[in-house]
């Protein structure tokens, strides 16, 4: 979905621990009240003290002025995960925040966060995982089988398939040594910005979060979270999590080089681009339909 022109947001956790994410100008006078302050439950002005509530509504203003009606800042549906914090850009959410089928993610811990500009439009670095003439000659991957494609709930698109792990590189080596020859992809995609990759090994499981916002001339910056499974010792989960974080960067740094540039047109599909085909159309669908078109 699209961002207001020149919107911007604060956000904030009350004395109650509630994350709240609203409008950041305040609509008194526009003063930016991320440079404000949380008091109790509400977040101040830093111009004038007016106060606003979770809701968004003033509930206080210093002068002892009546309270007008208008006095209300825009509040958007925010949830938090892996200490992460998540919101939908409209007054109210599409759907529920996603995560991975049957995890509880309190049992995940999270590395921390690394960003990729990608020299292409959001949709194209969003259809990546849909592109099977890709998968089928990068990543030193060996595709087995077809892949199953479906849409899990409305909004979601998603692709599951094996691949063996033939690659030499000493990142290859230690990924089937320690974790297996052979793995399972499980993409999920969430409108072309919010991507869900669970990586099952016969030893172990990968989960790889990315959101996708769109830049200036086309770019995108693409943010990852990478998470792995608590073992209950935490400093060798936190390693774990850095190493896997290393492994994955370095997985998905080819493909922004790749992807630089990358144009495409309908008319030059072939038979094998039919997955990426028919993801786009779904793309394109869910926007029209979720702008109201």
């Amino acid at each position: 979905m699209n961002l207001p022109q020149g919107a911007s947001f604060v956000a904030y956790r009350t004395d109650k621990g509630k994350i709240v994410v609203a409008s950041a100008r305040c609509c008194h006078a526009g003063s930016n009240l991320a440079e404000g302050s949380v008091v109790g439950e509400n977040i101040r002005c830093p111009l004038h003290g007016w106060e606003f509530g979770p809701n968004g509504i003033c509930r206080n203003i210093p002068t002892g002025d009546e309270i007008p009606v208008w006095a209300r800042q825009r509040i958007y549906p925010a949830e938090e995960i892996g200490g992460h914090v998540f919101f939908f850009n409209r007054p109210k959410a599409n759907f529920s925040l996603p995560f991975y089928e049957g995890v509880d993610p309190a049992k995940l811990i999270a590395a921390e966060p690394f960003e990729l500009v990608v020299e292409a439009p959001w949709y194209i670095a969003s259809s990546n995982g849909f592109d099977l003439q890709h998968f089928r000659f990068s990543h030193d991957r060996k595709l087995v089988g077809e892949p199953v494609i479906s849409s899990p709930a409305e909004y979601a698109r998603r692709i599951v398939a094996d691949f063996d792990v033939v690659g030499h590189s000493w990142r290859d080596q230690l990924t089937r040594a320690f974790s297996g020859p052979r793995v399972k992809m499980e993409v999920t995609d969430w409108c072309g910005n919010f991507i869900l990759v669970r990586a099952r090994f016969r030893r172990t499981t990968s989960y790889g979060l990315m959101t996708s916002r769109p830049l200036e001339n086309n770019r995108t910056l693409a943010r990852v979270i990478v998470f792995v499974e608590r073992s209950g010792w935490s400093l060798l989960d936190r390693i774990n999590a850095a190493i896997r974080r290393d492994f994955i960067r370095a997985f998905l740094r080819p493909d922004v080089e790749r992807t630089a540039g990358l144009v495409y047109h309908r008319k030059r599909f072939i038979e094998s681009d039919r997955t990426l085909c028919d993801y786009l159309d779904w793309l394109e669908g869910i926007h029209k339909k979720g702008n109201g078109s």
